[in-house]
Parts: structure tokens; sequence; C-alpha cells
């Protein structure tokens, strides 16, 4: 299952794709903006995103930078909003944390979005979006 969220995300970084994630197999939804997946020193695979709506268990208030764990990620869908790389917010490609373990970035500029040659991927796990994450 890792490998199939792991995919998704993949393809979200890859065509600047919004997805919905349930994190840690809580009921609540996150949409997340993901802008980079890497190794960390430890080797755990980590997706760096925008949390642009959703559930967050410290109660903070959506928008924000968060890391989130693949190994806890119990379902994940593409969403078929799209975005831009949140370089004013603080996002770089280049920045140390993902020198040796960079699996994919969002690309640097603003180069338009690739378009899709495959049909988006299908949601994994037990994920059941609800029509206000519909876009």
């Amino acid at each position: 299952m890792a490998e199939d969220v792991l995919s998704i995300l993949k393809e979200a970084v890859r065509f600047r794709r919004c997805c919905a994630l349930r994190y840690r197999d809580q009921t609540q939804v996150r949409v997340v903006e993901p802008h980079a997946v890497y190794e960390d020193a430890s080797g755990e695979i980590i997706v760096d995103c925008y949390q642009v709506r959703g559930h967050s268990e410290s109660g903070r208030t959506p928008p924000f930078w968060r890391p989130f764990r693949l190994r806890k990620i119990s379902a994940a869908a593409l969403l078929k909003k799209t975005f831009v790389p949140r370089r004013s917010e603080g996002f770089s490609a280049t920045r140390s944390r993902y020198r040796k373990g960079l699996i994919c970035a969002v690309a640097e500029g603003d180069a338009s979005v690739p378009r899709a040659a495959t049909p988006p991927a299908t949601p994994v796990g037990p994920f059941r979006p609800s029509r206000t994450l519909r876009r």
C-alpha cells in the first residue's frame, strides 16, 4: 500500500496537483499541496506539504507547512485542483534536507504544468472523499 501512496504523491508533485490524505488512520481528511518527497537521514520517506484545508491534530488553522511520514499515510487521492509552488512561503528544492535523499520535488521556475499522459491515479486506502473536497 505504501508504494501505491508513494506513486500518487509523486504524480501529485510532478503535475502540481492537490491531494486528499488520511493520516494515522484518522477519519478526518487533510488537503495538501505536496512539494517534495525525500528520504531523511534515517531512511524514512517524508513528504513536505503545504496543508491548505482539513484536520490538524495540533489545532492549527491551515494553511501551514507540514511534513508527513509516508508510512503513516493510510489513504491518498489526487484532486483535480492544481497549485503554484509556494516559494514565497519558503519552499526551495535546494534545502539541505533534500540533498542526499530527494525523490522528487516541484519543478523550479514557473513553467506550465505538464498534462498527465495517463488517467488520474485512483484513490488508495480506506478513502471516501466528501462532496466538500471536490473542486
